[in-house]
């Protein structure tokens, strides 16, 4: 089997260029991170090709030899013969033993039928037939972007139980504790109230389910709590875990916080991250070491990650138990809880079947010689009787009928657009073309566009999007045609990422582990070129306004820096996302918390009280930018924060849950939320904001919005691919330099929502425009023997 192992471009200053030796929080800000170490690139070639390295290793190595006869299994019985091609995908799948033996198998019984199993390729975009892999349903990003694709619900069933303690072959949930802590065991109730806190609700897919909440009451933070006595009693529960953002940490959540996704804000998290040397620091094998030197620790990993110095602890589903251990056999009948099931999604619409050739290859797949394909592999482990049953009878129900408002509810919150903003316009009331601020800005410090040579070509764009439906698009396009006739423009939606389109304008892309950013750097070797546009606007909702931060009119607090709306906000951090890799330099301490407002000063504000943090739930696609705005990429939360979602009202129309936060702070004294300073009420006041301690402590204005002295501005962006080595292709130079001129920055601020740019920044993204980046080539990953 072949693997590319990467190269990369390394969008860096000077000095950059060089491995994370000073992994302690810094106190930067994230552009300093950014500037001084790097948009991550470097980094993922090294995890990437390791990790490649040694999946490879493994694909087709048989882990677990003994092969059961599977008899009670139902045998394999066409209902219909079929005929066509079968398309399957899934990496794991398509990389180990499986593939070769179901073609075989599958086209002895089904003659007609031709099977085709690939590493790549999504039912969204039906490349394929059946996707297989971790769950789609657990990444709300990208089950959003089925359903705004499909317009249906996505349909699943669980094929395969995960391995036992192969690492990459989904090996089950291990909670492992210091050999010495007595602990005889746990219920998932009670991993519930230690990793997490408190909550409003879970997900269920796209759905969010109130029936998930959850009190502080049930919080376990001491040992004491779980009924261990003497020295044990008092001793604080010490957590080590990966990073939320990690796809792992999404079956936990589903299976233990039924969906929840605030975590106990003490978490200590750990990344693969890249050593001084250049080898990877593998995130499961740090942690449970570092935990095995910590009597109070609790961790949970897998069986890969076991040494000598921890035990695992036996768990039950309720508190009647049975208790279980986690073992081969527990696994193979799943009466072990913190199993992982391997998934198979397929198309299907609302009221109709599933087409009979993906019917009889789903059955094949939980029949006895499907799963015998699977034991033979030495990976995974053969799905239990029951539920091979349980699944079968599922391939004959009918597509879930849906309310398109509910199935459309929360998408643009969890995963907008690239062309689109941060967060959608909650009220449904602005009107793309129409301008909102008549304020015209002096643009005369911008340069006035001076065409350069006459350029030939054609630049394809979206179609879609804000800067196309606003009157920016179509405004830039005919006045770059006076300057430039030669150039035209194609405008047709697609993605960048695949090559679809040549520049993307609209909101920065999400840039954490499994973000879009992340996506370009995997797919294309190098990360794309970004540049700013536009600033965001001040209080338009929809348009990426500003984060305004709204406390009780009471509240006489008379500003915040950045530093502590993070300590209020946030929890303590071992790290943060800083672009797509991991920096320990973005963390901070539990001693830097802030609680209450006492702690700011403000002795008869709530006295004893805690401050009510209030937020949009922490999935959302806002949360992660607000994470870059506020604390340092860090993805971990206050976990008192209180989630507020957009729900359907009875009347069937969307709440408007900027509107919520803010009407529950206009009822607590105690409380405090960022929205858009237009969701502002005569009840709530908005808070002045420093960049830094000493000040100017800023409110939220047009004028402050603009010239970015309050900090908590939004930006809008460009994207175009380049070659490493190679200028900028001409015609998109031009066409931004264009862009980024005083025509351009007029175009935008006539058409009265996005601001322009200050000529400062102006000046400094044209300098992008010129760069020939480099590429640089990481030391290359043996794979292992």
């Amino acid at each position: 089997m072949k693997r590319v192992i990467l190269t990369a471009l390394l969008v860096l200053c000077a000095g950059a260029a060089v491995a994370q030796d000073d992994k302690q929080p810094t106190k930067e800000t994230y552009d300093q991170i950014l500037a001084r170490l790097g948009d991550g690139m470097l980094e993922n070639i090294v995890i990437r090709g390791e990790h490649a390295a040694r999946t490879d290793a493994r694909a087709h190595k048989r882990f677990y030899t003994d092969l059961s006869p599977l008899a009670d299994l139902p045998a394999y019985q066409p209902k219909v013969q079929v005929s066509g091609t079968i398309r399957i995908s899934g990496l794991y799948l398509h990389d180990g033993l499986i593939a070769a033996q179901w073609i075989k198998d599958f086209e002895r019984f089904q003659p007609g039928a031709k099977v085709v199993i690939s590493q790549h390729g999504t039912i969204a975009s039906s490349a394929v037939d059946i996707e297989t892999g971790p769950r789609i349903s657990d990444r709300l990003r990208s089950v959003s972007e089925y359903e705004q694709t499909t317009r249906e619900r996505l349909f699943e069933i669980d094929w395969a139980t995960g391995s036992y303690d192969v690492p990459g072959w989904s090996p089950g949930f291990v909670i492992f504790v210091n050999k010495d802590n007595p602990i005889a065991h746990l219920t998932l109730a009670q991993l519930d109230g230690i990793f997490a806190g408190a909550r409003t609700g879970g997900w269920n897919g796209t759905r969010w389910n109130p029936a998930a909440a959850r009190g502080p009451e049930k919080n376990i933070r001491t040992w004491g709590q779980l009924g261990l006595k003497g020295a044990w009693a008092n001793k604080p529960i010490h957590i080590y875990g990966r990073p939320l953002k990690y796809n792992i940490q999404l079956g936990f959540e589903r299976k233990v916080f039924a969906g929840g996704d605030v975590w106990n804000e003490n978490t200590r998290e750990y990344s693969h991250e890249m050593n001084p040397d250049g080898t990877r620091y593998t995130s499961s094998v740090e942690m449970v070491k570092d935990m095995a030197a910590d009597p109070y620790g609790i961790v949970f990993s897998d069986m890969g990650s076991a040494i000598p110095a921890v035990r695992a602890v036996p768990l039950g589903a309720t508190a009647k138990g049975p208790f279980v251990p986690i073992s081969l056999t527990s696994l193979r009948d799943r009466s072990y809880p913190l199993f992982i099931e391997e998934w198979a999604e397929a198309r299907l619409a609302p009221g109709q079947k599933l087409a009979p050739l993906v019917k009889e290859f789903l059955t094949f797949m939980l029949s006895r010689e499907g799963q015998d394909a699977i034991q033979r592999d030495g990976k995974w482990i053969p799905i239990p009787a029951a539920r091979a049953r349980a699944m079968i009878a599922k391939l004959d129900q009918a597509g879930e009928r849906v309310d398109p408002r509910e199935l459309g509810l929360q998408l643009s919150q969890l995963a907008p657009k690239k062309w689109e903003s941060e967060s959608p316009d909650e009220t449904g009331r602005i009107v793309a073309t129409r301008p909102y601020y008549a304020r015209r800005f002096d643009l005369s410090a911008l340069p006035a566009y001076t065409p350069g040579a006459q350029l030939d070509g054609t630049i394809r764009m979206p179609a879609s999007g804000q800067l196309m439906e606003s009157t920016i698009g179509k405004a830039l396009i005919a006045a770059f045609a006076k300057y430039q006739p030669g150039i035209g423009f194609a405008l047709k939606d697609g993605d960048l990422n695949n090559a679809e389109v040549d520049l993307s304008m609209g909101r920065r892309w999400s840039s954490y582990f499994a973000g879009e950013f992340l996506d370009f750097q995997l797919k294309h070797n190098r990360s794309p070129r970004e540049i700013q546009i536009a600033t965001g606007s001040f209080d338009v909702p929809g348009w990426s306004p500003a984060f305004g931060i709204l406390v009780n009119r009471e509240n006489p607090i008379k500003g915040l820096t950045i530093r502590q709306l993070d300590d209020i906000f946030g929890g303590p951090r071992r790290g943060g996302w800083v672009s797509t890799t991991w920096r320990r330099q973005a963390g901070r301490g539990a001693d830097e918390n802030i609680r209450r407002w006492e702690q700011l000063g403000l002795a008869s504000l709530c006295p004893g009280n805690a401050i009510d943090v209030f937020v949009p739930p922490l999935k959302y696609n806002v949360m992660s930018v607000f994470e870059r705005k506020v604390l340092v990429g860090g993805n971990m939360w206050n976990d008192g924060a209180r989630e507020v979602p957009l729900m359907l009202k009875p009347d069937g129309s969307r709440s408007m849950p900027s509107a919520d936060r803010a009407a529950l702070v206009g009822r607590d004294r105690c409380g405090i939320t960022f929205a858009s300073a237009g969701f502002a009420t005569p009840a709530t006041r908005l808070v002045p904001i420093a960049a830094q301690a000493g000040g100017p402590y800023v409110l939220p204005t047009l004028e402050t919005v603009r010239d970015r002295s309050y900090p908590l501005f939004l930006e809008l962006f460009a994207y175009a691919d380049q070659q490493p080595g190679e200028p900028m292709d001409p015609k998109l130079k031009e066409f931004l330099r264009f862009v980024l001129s005083r025509e351009g920055q007029d175009i935008i601020q006539r058409d009265g929502k996005w601001l322009p740019l200050t000529a400062a920044v102006a000046a400094t993204e044209r300098a992008k425009l010129d760069a020939v980046i480099p590429q640089v080539v990481a030391p290359k990953v043996e794979k292992n023997k």
